[in-house]
């Protein structure tokens, strides 16, 4: 068995012997191009972005030039220009303010220490207030107006919730990657890193807040006549505050944690004497920036600290913002517990299969067993339709015929015809042989979705253009046979489903979900980009060798045989002029282009057809439950035949390309476009089950 699937993950026909796809040596053999994506992606970016970026880099600019540190105008009110008897006064008015006349006098005293301990380190001192002071400011102008939105909108919530998960569970150093990318090093990047690592807490406890105000005196506020915004400013912010005080409380907390991740990226600061200590081993340094760090945090916290959290130690309140950063929501005393789930489920059988289901899944069943006999007869011949783009060696194969399972052959497009049949014929026998058992893993739409990555493989394949340098090509039986069960199955499947009996556990949402239609064009506008993109990029030698190149490598050449005591000195010219127009002039084809693939044409259209099924999953053209599901089935399986179509692609070049030829980053996009498609209708393809039939006693 083990060798069976050697052969068909092999890398054939190369000049070396196949490496076993158990041998860790096989990892060099399938390394996949992230890195190339990366760096295709920033430096367009950085070439054709700059107005944005600007934008973005703007506020942070703004507020350290005239508030903390400007380079050149240094106005009063710079607070690393300030005299240390006015900044610890505003502590102490601050203070005063925000909690008692003793908070605020010993804040003022332990910051005053911080003066004692010499002038480079006061000014390192309000260097660092000022970066945490700028990050928690701007994470409060845009954690707060976002956490309101998603506490009054759910829809906001749905798409918010999801991108907050991702930002705490990435480590802090990997947020510093993009932004020296495309910012460089100074304060700025580096209250951008923070700024994003620590705002999570601030909108999802605004969030909370929000949602925790009780419904019946926001009814009563409206019952009053007043009107939205109104009941926003007079009821639910001010019983929100608390919570609110507590997301800025634990923002600012975990904007302290980064000093030192700030000064790494080149920020000033008591971080940066700490990395200095660090690296001198300074027992004096590190110990004196460190008493210093140590009493910044606690002024700052114990400024923004609420009332109840009063007795809680300072390292402890950190160590609690790091525990919870992913459910901040527990860092407050009233939050609700879990609810308890009540099984008010009755016993029942899953209702009969319908003779339309019957029918639909005996034409899919056949359609997948047509599918397996596909994959193993001849899909192309003579040279490698899909590997002959990537590897030079599969251009000429003349008398040659390859199975779709092989790399020459349908390779990873021909696989998934293979585990798409598989899968579908498990489904359909499950529903045929064992209809009393029927369940949700076995479903109808489940079938549509392996259906779809059938035939969308099938089509990939006829539709990939064979390389312009290809001596001959034609195709095999098997992906003729391989496309018509592709059709077959998803007649069959759409059959299976129009008469399959499901219903929702809960009642579907009878508004119109206009952010899902929003989305929807927007990753048909991503599809756009994608397919804009370089879907190829090819860096061998004998590609990026212009005429006027190859013209100086063929004198230095001709002089080094003339002259043998310049042979080597040529050498090294000609290996330099190589590689730098491997670096500076790399062939690199888009998706529309006739000599790529010209994949964006048809995942681009899959596209716009998703978003027009997104119109009536969403209830735009009735509210019925089950046709909504039908509709979202079908918008799931497009978003699977653009995953089917970029995945193939990109995975059949990692299988057989030269070094220095990978596939691109519009082939990424269109991967991620395509998850988002399929990803958009899983919240209600989760709430459909087979319907239950209850007997009568």
């Amino acid at each position: 068995m083990t060798g069976a699937i050697g052969r068909v993950l092999a890398q054939s026909g190369g000049s070396e012997e196949a490496v076993p796809f158990w041998d860790n040596a096989v990892l060099d053999h399938w390394e996949i191009p992230f890195g190339a994506w990366m760096d295709e992606i920033v430096n367009w970016i950085v070439l054709n972005a700059s107005a944005p970026l600007d934008v973005i880099k703007w506020p942070f600019s703004f507020l350290f030039r005239n508030f903390v540190d400007g380079p050149e105008y240094h106005p009063w009110w710079e607070i690393t220009d300030m005299s240390w008897v006015l900044v610890c006064s505003i502590v102490l008015f601050v203070g005063i303010i925000t909690r008692n006349l003793k908070v605020g006098a010993g804040l003022a005293v332990m910051l005053a220490l911080c003066g004692l301990l010499g002038n480079e380190f006061w000014v390192e001192t309000t260097t660092t207030i000022g970066l945490v002071v700028v990050a928690v400011i701007l994470c409060a102008l845009i954690g707060i107006p976002l956490g309101v939105l998603c506490g009054r909108f759910d829809a906001v919530w749905g798409v918010v919730r999801p991108v907050l998960d991702a930002m705490q569970v990435v480590h802090a150093f990997v947020y510093i990657i993009p932004f020296i990318f495309f910012f460089g090093l100074g304060p700025e990047p580096a209250t951008m890193t923070t700024m994003v690592f620590a705002i999570p807490p601030l909108i999802r406890l605004t969030n909370l807040g929000i949602r925790q105000v009780p419904a019946d005196v926001v009814e009563a506020s409206r019952a009053y006549g007043a009107s939205e915004f109104r009941v926003l400013l007079d009821t639910q912010l001010p019983l929100a505050r608390p919570a609110i005080m507590t997301g800025l409380n634990q923002t600012l907390l975990l904007s302290i944690s980064m000093i030192g991740i700030a000064a790494i990226m080149g920020a000033s600061g008591l971080g940066l004497l700490v990395f200095r200590a660090v690296l001198n081993i300074d027992t004096q340094l590190s110990t004196a920036s460190g008493l210093a760090l140590f009493v910044v945090a606690v002024v700052l916290d114990r400024l923004t600290q609420t009332e109840s959290g009063q007795g809680t130690r300072l390292f402890g309140r950190i160590r609690r913002a790091w525990a919870h950063r992913r459910n901040p929501e527990a860092l407050l005393d009233d939050s609700p517990g879990e609810e308890a789930v009540v099984d008010t489920t009755k016993e029942g059988n899953p209702a009969p299969v319908t003779k339309r289901e019957r029918l639909g899944a005996t034409i899919a069943a056949v359609a997948s067993v047509a599918g397996l006999a596909a994959v193993f007869l001849p899909w192309g011949n003579d040279s490698g339709r899909i590997s002959g783009h990537g590897r030079a060696l599969d251009l000429d194969l003349s008398g040659l015929s390859f199975s779709g399972l092989v790399a020459e052959g349908g390779s990873f497009l021909g696989i998934t015809v293979l585990v798409g049949s598989l899968m579908l014929l498990g489904s359909a026998l499950w529903i045929l042989i064992r209809p009393e058992r029927a369940s949700t893993a076995y479903g109808a739409d489940g079938a549509i979705l392996a259906a779809s990555a059938i035939l969308a493989a099938a089509i990939g394949y006829v539709w990939i253009p064979s390389p312009g340098e290809a001596v001959s090509y034609s195709h095999g039986l098997g992906v003729w046979i391989a496309l018509a069960s592709g059709v077959a199955a998803t007649v069959g499947a759409t059959l299976w489903l129009s008469g399959a009996p499901y219903s929702p556990m809960r009642p579907l949402r009878s508004t119109i979900s206009v952010t899902r239609v929003l989305t929807t064009a927007g990753l048909v506008g991503l599809l756009a980009i994608a397919g804009l993109s370089s879907w190829s990029i090819d860096r061998r030698v004998e590609a990026v060798i212009t005429p006027e190149l190859q013209a100086e490598i063929d004198r230095l050449e001709q002089e080094a045989r003339q002259d043998p005591s310049k042979a080597s000195q040529n050498a090294i010219q000609i290996a330099g002029l190589s590689s730098e127009a491997q670096r500076k002039n790399p062939i690199r084809y888009d998706g529309f282009t006739a000599s790529g693939t010209r994949l964006g044409y048809l995942t681009l259209g899959l596209g716009v057809a998703a978003l027009l099924l997104t119109l009536p999953a969403v209830g735009l053209f009735g509210r019925g439950e089950r046709r909504r599901w039908r509709w979202s089935v079908g918008v799931a399986a497009l978003g699977v035949g653009i995953l089917v179509l970029a995945g193939g692609w990109i995975a059949s070049l990692v299988r057989v390309a030269d070094p220095n030829f990978a596939s691109g980053p519009g082939a990424f996009i269109c991967l991620i476009a395509g998850f988002l498609f399929s990803a958009s209708s899983w919240g209600i393809l989760r709430e459909f089950r087979r319907t239950t039939v209850y007997e009568k006693t």
